[in-house]
């Protein structure tokens, strides 16, 4: 993509999420993906996007926390989402981006995304229920098990256990699975703030 193509598509991007975030939008989700996983992160949760900058690294952090990073001032911890969720290590390219939490929130967090997708709206997709996309035995971007073939880990727990950050899942028009992440039950979970 280009720089001038992706200036304007991130342009078209921040002013459909000013919409979306005053009531003025039907989108719901920010669209988008983090090594192989296609993840919608419901809209009132995500806050500011950001381009990838080095991080300060914390020494015996966990792989996946990259280390800290000032976001127009504030000082934010960058979660690999990639990682976290068992991917194996890919390096950042250009695509990537960080994605805050949203301020009401009250989180300094910032996740590392791999590639920003798009908004998508409930009237884009359709539930799924296979049990592909419930963390069993699914395809690698539904899948709740390390793939890859990395040697990451989960930090929630068991192989059949789901997350309890991992939402309902949706199918889009090319029958692409979407996962729904919670930021809320990410950013309260232990596994998630248990960075050392």
């Amino acid at each position: 993509m280009s720089r001038t193509s992706l200036r304007e598509f991130q342009t078209r991007l921040a002013q459909r999420l000013s919409a979306a975030q005053t009531g003025q939008s039907p989108s719901r989700w920010l669209a988008v993906m983090a090594g192989q996983r296609h993840l919608l992160l419901p809209l009132e949760q995500a806050g500011e996007i950001s381009p990838v900058q080095r991080p300060t690294a914390l020494p015996h952090a966990q792989p996946w926390f990259l280390g800290l990073v000032n976001l127009r001032g504030q000082l934010c911890g960058a979660v690999h989402l990639g990682q976290f969720l068992g991917e194996a290590v890919q390096p950042v390219g250009a695509q990537a981006r960080l994605i805050q939490f949203a301020t009401d929130l009250d989180i300094n967090a910032a996740l590392l995304v791999d590639q920003l997708v798009g908004l998508r709206s409930p009237d884009q997709l359709q539930p799924d229920s296979s049990e592909r996309s419930q963390g069993n035995a699914g395809p690698p971007q539904v899948s709740l098990t390390p793939t890859g073939g990395g040697s990451a880990s989960r930090p929630w727990g068991r192989a059949e256990e789901s997350p309890p950050w991992i939402g309902a899942a949706y199918r889009d028009q090319d029958r692409q699975v979407w996962q729904v992440l919670d930021l809320v039950a990410l950013a309260e979970s232990d596994a998630f703030l248990r960075v050392v």
